[in-house]
């Protein structure tokens, strides 16, 4: 009986720690997501102020996120049912690090509208990415 009452207890024990530990992930996903949105957020306010400084650090603050979303965190919020949902993250993450760094190099080269035709590809990749896993 102990072995029983042992056995079920350690079962919840780990059950309750996997769903902490989900719940982390998710957590700091939602953080690098919200984290994301203001690094746009400021790439575009640099662009209508064509300060590139701002689009600098805009960029700077969306690549910081890009680590934990090329990695392997993030099948934790992933949809389940969805098998393409990792690779499609995965290549969104290298599409958003690939146009981020042109639109530092367009910034650094002074060619302001290509800079800001990378933001706007930045943007297809994320709502592309929301629409396709988050399903809006």
């Amino acid at each position: 009986m102990k072995k029983i009452i042992t056995t079920i207890g350690l079962v919840s024990l780990l059950a309750g720690a996997l769903n902490a530990a989900q719940i982390d992930h998710r957590s700091m996903m939602m953080k690098d997501m919200r984290t994301m949105l203001e690094g746009m957020e400021q790439i575009q306010r640099g662009g209508f102020y064509s300060s590139s400084e701002d689009m600098k650090a805009g960029v700077k603050k969306l690549q910081a996120t890009l680590k934990r979303l090329e990695s392997e965190d993030v099948k934790w919020i992933l949809p389940k049912d969805q098998v393409y949902a990792y690779q499609f993250a995965q290549k969104s993450a290298r599409m958003l690090r690939l146009y981020s760094d042109d639109l530092i190099v367009s910034v650094d080269a002074g060619h302001m509208d290509e800079a800001l035709e990378n933001y706007n590809q930045l943007l297809k990749q994320c709502t592309s990415c929301h629409i396709r896993i988050r399903n809006w």
